[in-house]
């Protein structure tokens, strides 16, 4: 059990970094892609950031204070979250 918490921390601190990255780079550009230009990549950018964060927020809890089933839904919806970024990304893609 103590391995599945190491890892649940490490996902954690990963989605934390991609949710501020992305925040610290909602109006700059940044690898191909320029939120300063376009509004709605803007909005895309800042929203997908704090809903990771606030994933990562929960990741971090269930981690340490959940039932392994609870664990469980919170990772598929890590998954599902993380999963549809780049799909959103790609519409504009310059």
């Amino acid at each position: 059990m103590t391995i599945i918490k190491i890892l649940t921390l490490l996902l954690a601190g990963i989605i934390f970094f991609l949710g501020y990255y992305l925040w610290s780079h909602r109006q700059k550009t940044f690898l191909m892609f320029h939120p300063e230009n376009n509004h709605a990549l803007s909005i895309i950018v800042k929203t997908y950031s704090l809903i990771l964060i606030i994933s990562s927020l929960i990741t971090f809890i269930t981690g340490f204070f959940f039932a392994p089933w609870v664990l469980a839904l919170v990772l598929i919806c890590n998954v599902t979250i993380i999963a549809t970024l780049p799909i959103m990304m790609l519409i504009f893609l310059q």
